[in-house]
């Protein structure tokens, strides 16, 4: 079939981090009060392959990361060095694990790409779990699927349980591939438009659960391919709110639901055709957050159940953990180029923005009990001289 017609390029490309203006304090004006620090290999949230206590109070920690769109032929692009130094910043903040927000490769459909990825961030892939999810450059118009699929398949079952051991079933029980409905594959031909919103899909969509947390990975690149059945979303949802020992439930996905550079509807595209089909699951069901990648940029929105602006400068250092807001987290920062920060749309978006950055980045998540500290931390330098610098910092508590 003839692929959809493309979305405009609502960001445009540029060079250095800069900072949303509105913001008050060390983050002001274009990041020139930012406290640039190196992280320090410290010691690590576990011990691979150690029986570990799951009880909701033992701390750990997750990255999150995406966009990588790593190309067939070169792990990276020789114009930014910058890419090589993610491996050895994440790597060195010893991670319990590590999820990926989509576009992992840059065009699906190639023979080999994953296998690129692979390679390019084996020291990641190697010493951490890793949890992906598709984007639109991974399903490459629904031909890359398959191969995304398989990639998907070698990270759950085979790449990830050697790391943690014998306990990784325990440690990290996932559900994949459990959902029996016969769905289209073909969007041509759409099946179960009632529950499934593009009518097709190839259920790479799986959960899984780890400690106090709770994820949900989505099939969805773009938003025309919205490939979740919400039959499956509700039924995982529901078995987190009734596992007692669950106290955060995330969820990552490609496309956003929520960032003020792009319009609420525009015809098939725009963020209000993904959102009108997850968020009133994500509201009912007290989602904690959902990441998301796509654009090259950080966006963190604070989108409370009922609507009220959030919206202030500056916004808090802290967040009631009520189960009355979402955070929606855009960190689509191991991209190639970095975007620029596009002129915000006064559309419902933008009420809620509490932060945005652009540049090289990547996403810390902390969790301890109840609490959680998100650490954005930007990049620069290559894999052998890189400094990091803590963008932003808040806590769900």
């Amino acid at each position: 079939m003839s692929p959809p017609r493309l979305p405009l390029l609502l960001l445009l490309l540029a060079t250095p981090a800069c900072w949303d203006p509105s913001r008050d304090g060390p983050l002001d004006g274009g990041g020139g009060g930012e406290a640039i620090v190196r992280i320090d290999r410290g010691p690590p949230d576990h011990r691979i392959g150690e029986a570990r206590d799951m009880s909701p109070q033992r701390p750990y920690s997750f990255i999150v990361f995406g966009d990588t769109q790593v190309p067939l032929k070169s792990c990276f692009i020789p114009e930014y060095p910058v890419m090589k130094a993610f491996t050895p910043a994440i790597v060195a903040l010893a991670p319990t694990f590590v999820l990926h927000v989509g576009d992992v490769v840059d065009m699906g459909r190639e023979p080999g790409a994953y296998d690129s990825f692979v390679s390019c961030y084996g020291e990641i892939l190697l010493t951490h779990p890793m949890f992906p999810t598709m984007g639109n450059h991974d399903e490459d118009w629904s031909l890359g699927i398959l191969s995304y699929r398989k990639f998907l398949e070698d990270q759950l079952l085979v790449r990830n349980p050697p790391i943690v051991g014998a306990s990784y079933p325990a440690l990290f029980p996932v559900s994949y591939n459990d959902d029996p409905t016969p769905y289209s594959t073909d969007p041509q031909h759409p099946s179960h438009q009632d529950v499934l919103p593009s009518g097709f899909s190839y259920k790479t969509f799986y959960a899984f659960k780890h400690g106090s947390s709770y994820f949900l990975s989505f099939e969805q690149g773009m938003p025309m391919w919205t490939n979740t059945p919400k039959t499956w979303v509700e039924k995982h949802l529901k078995a987190a709110r009734a596992d007692p020992s669950i106290q955060h439930v995330f969820v990552f996905m490609h496309y956003p639901l929520y960032i003020s550079t792009s319009p609420e509807y525009d015809g098939s595209i725009g963020l209000d055709p993904v959102r009108k089909h997850y968020e009133p699951l994500f509201r009912q069901y007290d989602v904690t957050a959902v990441f998301s990648g796509h654009a090259h940029v950080y966006y963190h929105s604070y989108v409370p159940d009922d609507g009220t602006p959030t919206r202030k400068t500056p916004p808090p250092s802290a967040y009631p953990h009520d189960g009355r807001a979402i955070h929606y987290i855009v960190t689509g920062g191991a991209s190639w180029p970095p975007a620029t920060l596009a002129d915000e749309l006064k559309e419902k978006s933008y009420d809620y923005v509490q932060a945005r950055a652009t540049g090289s980045f990547f996403t810390r998540v902390q969790v301890e009990g109840k609490k959680l500290s998100l650490s954005v931390i930007g990049l620069a330098g290559d894999e052998k001289s890189y400094t990091t610098s803590v963008w932003d910092h808040f806590s769900i508590e």
